[in-house]
C-alpha cells in the first residue's frame, strides 16, 4: 500500500486559511456598513418644517390664516436685539393688549438652536426679554401672542440690531 503524501494544505487548521476569511469578511463588511448607514441617519436626520403648513391630501400648503389675521387687525412690529436683550415694539391696531409676547428664532438649518422667548410688558406697546447668544446663520422669527391668534413674521442672517415687522408670509 502506498503512502500518502502529507501535504501542507491537509495539516494548517481551518482558520488559517485564507479562502475562509475572504468568504467571510464580505458579509461582515456589509453588516458593519449597513450599521454605520443607521447610525448616520439617525444621528443627521432632517427637521420638520416648524411653520403654519396644513396638509391636505398628498400637498402639504402653507395655512396663511395668522398672517391674514394680524395684517386685519392692523398690527406692525418693530424687534432689536442687543446683547442678549430683545426688545419689541408692538402697534397693534385693533387687537386687544396681548399682555405678553412669544417670540420663535427659528434657525434656518439647525432645530437645536431654535428658541422660544417670553417677552413680559416694559410700558404700553413694549415688550422685552432676554435672548441666550444665537449662533451665527439664517434665522426666522416669530412674534405672536401666547393665543397665537396672529403673528408677524420676518427673517434675518446673524443679530440685526433692528427689524421691522409687517402682517403677511415671509419672503
Amino acid at each position: 500500500m502506498p503512502e500518502l503524501a502529507s501535504s501542507p494544505a491537509a495539516a494548517r487548521p481551518w482558520y488559517r486559511e485564507p479562502m475562509l476569511w475572504l468568504v467571510m469578511a464580505i458579509p461582515a463588511l456589509t453588516v458593519i456598513g449597513g450599521l454605520t448607514t443607521v447610525v448616520l441617519a439617525h444621528r443627521h436626520s432632517d427637521d420638520v418644517v416648524a411653520d403654519d403648513y396644513r396638509k391636505e391630501g398628498l400637498a402639504v400648503n402653507r395655512d396663511p390664516a395668522r398672517d391674514r389675521a394680524a395684517a386685519e387687525l392692523g398690527v406692525t412690529a418693530s424687534v432689536s436685539l442687543h446683547g442678549g436683550l430683545l426688545a419689541v415694539h408692538l402697534e397693534r391696531g385693533r387687537a386687544a393688549d396681548p399682555g405678553q409676547l412669544v417670540v420663535v428664532l427659528s434657525h434656518a438649518t439647525r432645530a437645536e438652536h431654535d428658541r422660544l422667548v417670553p417677552l413680559r410688558a416694559t410700558a404700553p406697546g413694549d415688550y422685552a426679554g432676554v435672548v441666550p447668544p444665537l449662533a451665527r446663520g439664517h434665522w426666522y422669527l416669530e412674534v405672536s401672542p401666547p393665543d397665537r391668534r396672529w403673528r408677524l413674521a420676518g427673517e434675518f442672517t446673524d443679530a440685526p440690531a433692528a427689524l421691522e415687522l409687517r402682517p403677511g408670509p415671509v419672503p
